[in-house]
Parts: structure tokens; sequence; C-alpha cells
């Protein structure tokens, strides 16, 4: 379950207020109190207190000196005609907001006095990373500290408010790392729908060997037709059915990078030079294999792309890398990390790559590598694929996180977060906390799915909001399902309301109080989804951790058209027109499948709509029959998102629509 308007319904009592006026706003917060237990361990198995000698790194986050004054500054960098509109902060501009040395001394005097040890200070002043015991964290932070298990994964948490008391707590503005809650990868396989099991993968060999157009095609549609479904040993009951269909026959839906810059626009932007050369693409991911530069080359290879090599492409521990007993029992992100390089490779081919491996999937590594790349200059777009519901967390708990995106946004850095895959999250309402964070902080950019191809008559598809629903009706050629099995929603793109950060001034035309995701979208469906190589297998995938990187690559390609850093991405693509962006709006076929079972009682008529309930507040979607191979037929739906709903302009499921190619390249680049 999910803590829904419960979390807007206590903003006032944990503190908040905001700055209504910022271009970029965020929560103006009272001093540090106390840092609340997060709401996912409401969520959790208690296992009771922490083991007390178990290791754990922190981060405490300073407070700025006149934030204000630096929202204000940060407001103006981002608005047209101010004279320091995109003139990005650098470290000196930073340090008239910092903490002084002294104040940094008092906060690690306090740490270290608890035992304590300090790992690292930020090069601005304003983090401090720490390590010890969980004994030593209950007592630094005057807390409780326990151990927690949800849907398979242990994490610990505190369990009563904690804070660093004295002229100390005065200076901290929150503490990232008293809960080690893991954030969650944004890759969707495609999957049988009523087992789960990912689809057959190829051999690379074969694929090599062969060529892909062998085993995957983008042609995922074909026309409407008839279908009956009988029962073994009985002439009823007989299920007949009549629509759309979703027939990749021996083949897979899996688009490659050709199909998707064509798709996109982008090869004009190719011809003109506009490739990436000179960028730098920074991808933060989850524990991985260094194997992923090989699955890149094998992928490199077979796509025909630009050839990998040292100067092109790096990878980077900002915190060590993940030990193999992580890698081969708690997690790993290879597939995700496969997914993340290889389309950003694919859409800017020229960039430069540089991949940060965090050694666990923690909060706070995940901060730390953010904050990594800021210190180091590594990149002016950095690409996030991963996130875990607003719901599951706290205001205080944010804090910290925000302020490292915050000064990113100050820096011209561009950082881009999944929007979720799975719609509302179960809440049944767009401001209900299933809203993904850190996509819903005002920033980043939150980058939403769609699905592609879609038959409409030309010669691409329609692009629609990914959200897939689906139902059985056979499990063989002698098996008709009576009634169908109803499998329900089964995923799509994520997007909503912040129940924690107020709406930035950029999103003044839109409705509601909070910070509204996504912001922009590119294709995400896996059943429509994209060709990846990950350990030796190739194979169709998707997720917003497809649409994230592929924006990333085409922002970074924007940078290269303007000759610099545009900075964030969301305020600017808020004010870009429609030739720039392509909206994305509801669509319906006329032959969406329905069907009339004959049974012993008489005939049942299962309209399109009964058959892929509940829609909730869906009406205008694609649907079709897809034969899985021996008589076994699933209703399978494309633009059905649980409570998100897709609506002409701005919408919870797309944002603004999906960039159009060198039209939104040079239309970005232009705002310069």
């Amino acid at each position: 379950m999910f803590f829904g308007n419960s979390l807007q319904n206590n903003k006032l009592s944990l503190g908040f207020t905001f700055l209504a006026s910022a271009l970029l706003a965020s929560p103006v917060l009272h001093a540090q109190k106390e840092i609340e237990p997060p709401r996912i361990t409401q969520m959790s198995a208690d296992h009771g207190p922490a083991q007390p000698l178990k290791q754990s790194t922190i981060t405490v986050h300073m407070k700025m000196h006149n934030e204000e004054a630096f929202d204000k500054a940060l407001e103006a960098l981002y608005t047209p005609g101010s004279s320091t509109y995109h003139q990005w902060m650098t470290s000196t501009d930073l340090a008239k907001y910092a903490p002084t040395q002294d104040e940094v001394e008092t906060v690690k005097k306090e740490l270290t006095s608890h035992g304590l040890s300090i790992v690292s200070t930020g090069s601005d002043n304003l983090s401090i990373r720490a390590r010890g015991s969980v004994s030593s964290l209950e007592d630094t932070f005057h807390t409780q500290i326990h151990q927690f298990e949800r849907e398979g994964k242990t994490f610990q948490a505190n369990v009563t408010p904690a804070a660093l008391t004295g002229s100390a707590g005065n200076l901290v503005k929150s503490v990232s790392g008293l809960s080690s809650f893991s954030l969650k990868p944004m890759v969707k396989f495609q999957v049988d729908p009523r087992t789960g099991k990912q689809r057959p993968k190829v051999p690379l060999a074969k694929a090599t060997s062969g060529g892909i157009g062998q085993y995957f095609t983008n042609d995922c549609f074909k026309d409407p037709k008839a279908v009956s479904l009988t029962t073994a040993g009985s002439s009823l009951p007989v299920g007949q059915y009549y629509g759309n269909v979703y027939d990749q026959g021996t083949l897979t839906c899996g688009w490659t990078p050709a199909q998707a810059q064509a798709h996109y626009g982008l090869t004009d932007a190719y011809k003109k030079g506009i490739d990436g050369g000179g960028q730098t693409i920074v991808i933060v991911d989850g524990p991985s294999d260094p194997t992923v530069k090989d699955d890149l080359i094998a992928f490199t290879q077979l796509a025909g792309l630009p050839a990998i090599t040292s100067s092109n492409f790096q990878i980077i521990y900002p915190d060590g890398p993940p030990t193999q007993f992580t890698l081969n029992n708690i997690t790993n992100w290879d597939g995700e990390t496969d997914l993340d390089i290889e389309w950003a490779h694919s859409i800017a081919p020229k960039a430069k790559i540089i991949l940060l491996i965090t050694p666990t999937q923690d909060w706070t590594e995940f901060e730390y590598a953010i904050q990594y790349a800021q210190d180091h200059k590594l990149g002016h777009v950095i690409s996030n694929s991963y996130g875990y519901p607003e719901a599951a967390w706290g205001a205080y708990t944010l804090k910290g996180f925000d302020q490292v995106l915050k000064k990113a946004a100050a820096a011209g850095i561009a950082v881009n977060f999944s929007s979720g895959d799975g719609g509302d999250e179960g809440t049944g309402s767009p401001s209900g906390g299933g809203a993904s964070y850190p996509s819903t902080s005002a920033y980043v950019t939150s980058i939403g799915g769609t699905s592609i191809g879609i038959p409409n008559g030309s010669s691409s598809g329609a692009e629609v909001g990914w959200g897939n629903n689906g139902t059985y009706l056979s499990f063989s050629l002698d098996s008709v399902l009576d009634p169908p099995l109803n499998l329900g929603y089964l995923g799509g793109a994520g997007g909503g309301e912040s129940t924690f950060i107020s709406k930035p001034s950029w999103q003044k035309s839109i409705s509601g109080s909070g910070r509204q995701t996504p912001d922009i979208s590119a294709f995400a469906d896996p059943y429509t989804g994209a060709i990846v190589v990950s350990q030796g297998f190739i194979f169709s995938v998707g997720g917003t951790s497809l649409s994230c990187p592929a924006f990333s690559a085409i922002w970074a390609l924007a940078d290269q058209q303007a000759g610099k850093p545009l900075g964030e991405a969301a305020p600017l693509i808020s004010k870009l027109s429609s030739t720039a962006i392509s909206d994305v709006v509801p669509f319906i076929s006329p032959t969406n499948p329905a069907g009339v079972i004959f049974d012993s009682t008489g005939a049942t008529f299962y309209s399109s709509d009964t058959l892929l309930a509940p829609l909730d507040t869906t009406t205008q979607y694609y649907s079709s029959l897809w034969d899985l191979g021996g008589g076994e037929y699933v209703d399978l739906s494309f633009g059905t998102d649980s409570s998100l709903m897709v609506t002409p302009g701005w919408d919870n499921v797309t944002g603004w629509g999906v960039p159009n190619g060198w039209a939104f390249i040079t239309a970005a680049a232009g705002k310069k």
C-alpha cells in the first residue's frame, strides 16, 4: 500500500513553507530540528533493532548562507531577459553562500565526538560524509535504528526522529543515509503478461551472423482479423473475437538505433554535424559489472554505431566498486546499465559517455554520485533511470538530495530522471504520492514514456502515452477462457503531482499546487521497445529507463548546437512551440478487439472496455490481439495508464509531448 493525500495534509506539520515566486521553486525549510522516520518504515516489516556494529556511510548536508538570495540568483539564471540568464554559477559564485570552515569544523567535531569518522568534505563545504557503526549513529543523532524488510529487500532506517543537537544541529540542513532503503531502476523487460517471465532472448552470436532483422521488427502491428477459440473435447464454450493484431510472428517487436533515430527526426541533425561531438553524457547507475563495456562494444558493432574507445567511454566508481557478493546475491544492474549506455550512444553517437557505478543501490550513494559528477566537472548532462514513489519518504528525507540537485541547476547541469514505470503506483490518484522522487524535484527534468508505431495510417504510426492493460483469452488452441482472465494494469509511465514540492513558476499554466511530472517523453513501452545487448544476448526492453537516456542524448545534441550548456531542460521546454515538441494526444481505434463467448448459458458479449477493465477514466486507447504461440491469445492495450491520462497539451503521462528532432534541437539551442 501507499499513503496517499496524508503526505500533502502533513506538509505544514513537517515544517514546509514555499517560495511561490521562485522560477525553480523549492521548499524553504526551517532550521533542522529532526529527521523524521521515512514513511517506508510504515509499509515494511520491522525486524527490530539493527545490528549495532554494522557500518554505514552518511552525508550531512550543511545549510546555505542566505539561501533566499541564492534562490533569487538561481531564478535569474533561468529567466529570459535577465542580465545573468544562462550565466551559470562557478565555484566562486557558490562560495558566497557556503558555510564557513569554522562551521564545517563544528559539525565534524560533533560527529567525531560520537565515534564517527570523517570520510570527506565537499569541495563547496556544503556536505560532510561520515562513517560509523549503527550504535554510533544512534548516539550521534539521538535516535533508534531498526532493520526492515520490504519486497524481499532488507534495509535499515531510524524509527524515532533524529537530530544533531547543539550548535552543530543549527548548521545542518538534512542527513542522508540514516535510511538505507534502495531506489529502484526503471527498466521494463518485454514479458509474458501472465507469467511475468521475460520473452525469449536471442544469443548474440546468432544475431551477429544472421543480422538483427531476422529476429526483431518495428513493424509490430497487422490488419484486424477474426479469431475463433474452441475447447478441446467439447462443442462449448467457443470464443469469437475480432480486432487489431499485435503480431510479431517469429520476430520480437524491438526498434534498432537507426529506426529510432529516423522516428525522432534526428537524421537531419546528424547530416549537419550535430551528433554529440564534444559533448559528455554522464550516466549514474547502481551496482554493475565492468563487462557492460563489452556489451556496449557488441551492441555498437551490431548496430553500426561509432566504435567504443577509451576516449569516448569511461567507467568511474565514485565510492568504490560494488563487491562481487553484492552483484551475485543482492542486486545487479547490468540490464539497466546496458540499456542506459547503449541508447545514450545510439541517439548521440559521437558524444562521450561517462558511466558512474555506485557500490550499492542506496539513496545516499546515488546522491553522492551526482555530487561527484559536479565536483569533478564531468559533463553538463546527467541521466538517471531510477527513483521511488514519494509516498515512501518524508519531507526532511528529501532535503539533502534536493540541495545536490539545486546546485547542479545553478551550475548549468541538466539532470534528468525517469518518471517511473508504474503509473500512479496503485494510489488511485495522480496526487496520491505515487509520483517518483527525484523525478519530482524542481531542479531536474522528468522524462515520461510513450508507445510508438501504433497503426494510424502514417508511415511511422502514432505515438501514444505508455500504459498497458492485458487480458488472457486462451491458454492454447483448445482452451478458450470463459470468462476471459483479466490481468489488469501491467505498467506504464509514471507521473503526477508532487506531495512535497511546490509547482515551479514555469508550470504556472498547469493545474495543481505541486510540482507536476513528467516534463517531456520518449519511447518506453517494452512492447514497442528497443533492442539491447546484455550478457551475451540481445532482446527488447523498455521502461522510462529507455526514454531518459534517449532524451538526455537529444539534450546533449541541443547543447552542441547551442555551443554552450543550456542547463536544466524543464523550464526551457515549457516555452517551446508545437513545432519543436509534438504533442501526444489520445488515440482510439474503431477496431479494438471485442467478442462473444458462447457457452451452455447462451452468448455473452465482451466489449473492448469490458475485456481490458479496469481502465480508470481512460476512454481512448488502442488494443490488439496478440498470439504468443500455440494459440495462446492475449488482448493487449496501448495508452491505458492507471489514473494518469493523456490529454491535449501537457499531461501527467507524456508531459508536453516528445521532441521533434531537428526542430526541437534548434528551438532549444535558440534559447541560449
